[in-house]
């Protein structure tokens, strides 16, 4: 009987898509808890609308919805 075949590692887009994916959630986290975690002189607002539009540009479809919507950004 013939073992399965391996499935082949990720190619280099879907490397870059999932290190999208983490960083998106880690901003995401980011503007959560930006009580906690940001800079006490800025907003957490202005800080959402930011992280946001820095990371609009991002590959793959893995938007964290607590950065807001990805197409006002």
């Amino acid at each position: 009987m013939n073992a399965p075949t391996p499935a082949p590692p990720p190619g280099v887009n879907e490397k870059k898509r999932l290190v999208a994916r983490a960083l998106l959630a880690q901003a995401g986290n980011l503007v959560e808890f930006w009580g906690e975690m940001g800079d006490s002189e800025v907003d957490a607002e202005f800080a959402r609308a930011c992280l946001a539009r820095w990371m609009r540009p991002l590959p793959g479809g893995d938007w964290d919805i607590r950065l807001g919507d990805p197409d006002a950004a």
